[in-house]
Formats: structure tokens, sequence, C-alpha cells
């Protein structure tokens, strides 16, 4: 039998980070307001806007979702519609849905001139934050009638928000450095929801002060940083694991396995309740790192 070849961590970095990068420029501007009507049906043109649907209890209004949606599982039956960048237009006009649901900017009515014929409302949000992935779910309710559900939902991961930043809030700072890819070496500025998880768990960015979405950072820079920890995307977490070790340890940065925070991409880069929910584990990761390097100094109780 021949033997299966794995993708290196290099090259599924970079098969992600146009998708990652796009999300996360986004994820720094304001959203557009919300529609003011209770929309019933709508297509989703963004994996992390699929799941606030089903997070706001209105996943039976969705017609349609992007080629990246995959989750919940119940998504896997609805039809595809294209992508933020790439929408299929002739397939949404089919679907006639109430509302497009889509990554928005400040100044958003003018990024998807191609479904602009259609004519059809299009419903922008972009959280940056935490607090505004919970915002945006209360917001969705409130568009689909499902305030309910929302509102629960919200409730729920506000408390998670809450008991979490508590905790921490007095920890001893960890250093952590976000990896988005290798070549070139991206990270993620002050501004994005990735960076404000790692603030709910008493960390910081090794690079707290850029404030540019997506900065392309030297390995002069980052061996001057000295981070305490790397947080990183995969879906094989033990084996990609090994590979970023590699590759820090190629700059003189040794790293002990615990200092290595690998998590699904489709959790730590999209910006929905799954995140908030994973945030305990993380935190509870980071502050192993704490205890382990700063055990008298850690603070976390």
């Amino acid at each position: 039998m021949a033997c299966r070849k794995h993708p290196s961590f290099l090259s599924m970095t970079i098969a992600i980070t146009g998708t990652v990068l796009a999300a996360l420029v986004c994820s720094f501007a304001l959203a557009a307001p919300a529609a003011k009507t209770i929309e019933k049906n709508a297509v989703s043109l963004s994996p992390h806007l699929t799941e606030l649907v089903y997070a706001a209890g209105a996943g039976d209004h969705l017609l349609g979702v992007s080629e990246g949606s995959n989750y919940p599982p119940a998504v896997g039956a609805l039809p595809k519609v294209g992508s933020g960048v790439t929408p299929n237009v002739e397939r949404i006009a089919l679907l006639q849905p109430d509302v497009i649901l889509a990554w928005g900017y400040k100044n958003s009515k003018d990024l998807y001139p191609a479904l602009r014929k259609l004519n059809i409302p299009v419903h922008y949000q972009a959280p940056a934050s935490l607090d505004r992935i919970i915002d945006d779910i209360e917001e969705l309710g409130a568009l689909f009638g499902t305030q309910a559900t929302a509102g629960a939902t919200a409730q729920e991961l506000r408390e998670i928000l809450r008991t979490t930043r508590q905790r921490y809030q007095h920890a001893a700072k960890v250093k952590t450095f976000a990896l988005v890819s290798q070549e070139p070496l991206y990270t993620l500025g002050a501004g994005s929801f990735v960076i404000d998880a790692l603030h709910a768990c008493g960390a910081e960015s090794a690079f707290e002060t850029l404030s540019a979405p997506a900065p392309v950072v030297s390995r002069e820079q980052l061996l001057l940083a000295h981070p305490q920890a790397v947080l990183f995307a995969a879906k094989n977490i033990a084996r990609e694991s090994q590979a970023v070790a590699r590759y820090f340890s190629s700059m003189g940065i040794k790293l002990q396995a615990d200092q290595l925070l690998g998590m699904d991409p489709d959790i730590i880069f999209r910006p929905a309740d799954r995140l908030i929910r994973k945030l305990p584990e993380l935190c509870s990761n980071i502050d192993q790192i704490r205890r382990r390097l700063a055990p008298v100094a850690s603070g976390s109780p």
C-alpha cells in the first residue's frame, strides 16, 4: 500500500493564509448597521456568518452557504453559493434570498458590485473582538426573529467571557506569538479577535504594538521579541507542532511542547461562538506555561 503523503506545515499555511488574511483584514473594520426588518431567508458568504446564524437559532433560514462553510454538519446539505471573494451570482439569484450575509467594511456598499443587479439587501458583519461576536449573534437573532435563542446563546457566551477574564485578570503575562504563516512570516495585529482571546487569558501578543491587521515581521524581530508561546492553526496538531518547533529552533528559539498552542484553523481564525467556547481550554494551556516559567509570580488562581 502506498504511503499517503501529508502536506507540510508550510504548504498548509500557504493554502489557508489567503482566506485567513482576507477575513482578518475585514475584522478590523466596523460593520454596517443591521437591517431593521425581519428577513425570512438568507445566503451566507462567510463561514463565520454561517456559524453565527446557527448560534442565533436561525439555521433554518439559510438557503445557501459559502464554499468554506463546514460547521455545523447540517450545512453540508445546503447549496454552495461561492465565497466572499467570488460569490456565485447566478446561484444566489436562483435561491431568491431576502438578504445576503457577508463580511463587511465600514463603507461596504461597493464591496460586492456583482451583487448589485440582484437588488437584494446585504447585511455586513465583521467582528473584531470576542464581545462583538456575541453582539453579532444577537443582531442576527433580531434579523431573523429568533431573539429568544440568540439571547440565551449570548448570555451563555458572556458568562464564559466574564469568568475567564476575571480569573486571569491579574495573571502574569505570557508573551505569545500568533503564527499565521511562515513564508512570509505573518502574525496578527493588536485589533484582531484572536489577540483579544489572548488578552482574556492574561496573555499578550509578542507584537502588541503593531496595528496592521496582519503584519509581516522578520526573523530578527521575532528573535528579539522572544515569545514564550506560539499560537498556530493546524488540523493535525501533534504532527504540525513538531514542524513549528523545528522552525523556531532554526531561529534559536527553543520551545517546549506545552509552549506550542495548536488549534483547529476553523476555530481560531473564525470569529464565532466556538472560539469563545474553546477559550477556557486555551487559557488553561497558557496558564500551564505561566506556572512552569514563573511559578511564584504566576498570579493565576
